[in-house]
């Protein structure tokens, strides 16, 4: 080989040593510059172009700092057509990022905002929660995460919609989650016959709502099925699904033919009888003379508040002492009935603030729907095979599962 030039060491260029941070310059202001053009108006950019960057974003975001992931988000919260990947992705990112966009982001829509819901955490479920004009798919999503402080968040929000089955959702889930009954009576989507089962986990202040909202009179119902009622009687209430919707209808509350078998021969014989102490068969008279069924004057008397009672003694007629005197032969709790600080106090004032015939709507209803095919659902779970069981099967259950 023809001689090569021999290469000077002391002339060859120094080792490369960094001796500063080394910062990507050029990629950090590449992601910054892509986040504004993504976020510009729709008038700006072709929804192809704004797609292209974001498709591209997407793949730089994963390894760029908090603070770019954030700023990229806060872009798009006004861009109704933001791209659904890059959307998606900081949707999920954390709190600090998505917060901002999950509450107030134009762009996403329902889908949107259920896949959001699936694949995040607590932190996430509560900003979406927060969203305005939330529609009854989301808040369902929202709600079947069972996350109490989400769903007081949904509860709050004035503008979301609920569904039939959401709030079905929410009133077995209050049942164990104290801060739910007050915000869920104020609900427009609540029936009567959810917050009449809710009423009997619900705190004094919540209860009292729901009588004042759902203790109603039957004065219309009760004029119109006039004839109804003579055509029952002339077939000697011989259907018995008839027989017992009258009954939640009519006028009258005590059952008077009981009281003409009766060994105590009225409601007052019988309350003056257990003065000396209540026995399962005492109970059991007591309800038939009230035109109830045992199941559900079992559970008005074991009522943890006590309201319950005070809503039985007015809607069968008895007087104030009378229902003092009851009181006392359930061994309740004894306190000043003129203070609601007690809860004998919280009883007689549901007792002198409710109308009669209010009080009888509530005891009907209690009675028709928690006594209805009652029998052998002791043990039946809560869950989505019950929602499809009839109205009353379903609160019965509700009702009777002790363990929520």
């Amino acid at each position: 080989m023809p001689n090569q030039p021999r290469l000077d060491v002391s002339e060859a260029p120094p080792p490369l040593e960094l001796t500063e941070p080394h910062a990507p310059r050029a990629r950090h202001a590449l992601v910054q510059r892509l986040c504004e053009i993504v976020s510009w108006p729709e008038t700006r950019l072709p929804s192809y172009e704004r797609q292209l960057a974001a498709d591209i974003l997407v793949g730089l975001l994963r390894t760029s700092n908090v603070e770019l992931r954030r700023r990229c988000a806060q872009g798009l919260v006004r861009v109704n057509d933001a791209p659904k990947a890059l959307l998606r992705y900081l949707a999920r990112d954390e709190i600090s990022v998505a917060q901002q966009l999950l509450e107030s982001g134009a762009g996403f829509d329902d889908s949107d905002l259920i896949a959001t819901v699936r694949a995040g955490v607590a932190w996430h479920w509560l900003a979406i929660a927060k969203r305005r004009n939330l529609s009854e798919t989301v808040t369902d999503a929202l709600l079947q995460t069972g996350d109490a402080t989400a769903i007081e968040a949904v509860l709050r929000n004035t503008t979301s919609r609920l569904s039939t089955q959401g709030i079905d959702l929410v009133v077995a889930k209050s049942r164990q989650a104290t801060t739910l009954p007050a915000p869920l009576v104020s609900r427009p989507e609540l029936k009567p016959t959810q917050a009449l089962v809710l009423f009997w986990w619900s705190p004094y202040e919540a209860r009292l709502q729901i009588l004042r909202r759902f203790a109603v009179d039957r004065q219309v119902l009760i004029q119109e099925l006039g004839e109804v009622f003579k055509l029952a009687a002339a077939e000697g209430w011989s259907d018995a699904d008839t027989r017992k919707t009258l009954q939640v209808i009519e006028r009258r509350q005590r059952n008077r033919a009981a009281a003409a078998q009766s060994p105590y021969k009225s409601l007052e014989g019988a309350l003056a009888a257990a003065e000396h102490g209540l026995d399962r068969g005492l109970v059991h008279e007591i309800a038939h003379l009230s035109g109830v069924k045992p199941t559900t004057a079992a559970q008005v008397f074991a009522d943890a508040g006590g309201e319950a009672i005070g809503v039985f003694c007015k809607a069968v007629g008895l007087k104030r002492p009378l229902m003092i005197a009851l009181w006392r032969a359930l061994r309740r709790p004894a306190g000043d009935p003129d203070s609601t600080n007690n809860s004998l106090g919280r009883a007689i004032y549901v007792f002198d603030t409710l109308a009669t015939a209010k009080a009888q709507t509530v005891l009907r209803y209690w009675n028709w729907s928690f006594t209805a095919d009652a029998a052998g659902i002791e043990h039946t779970p809560f869950n989505e095979d019950v929602l499809e069981l009839s109205l009353a099967r379903r609160n019965a259950a509700l009702l009777f599962t002790r363990n929520g």
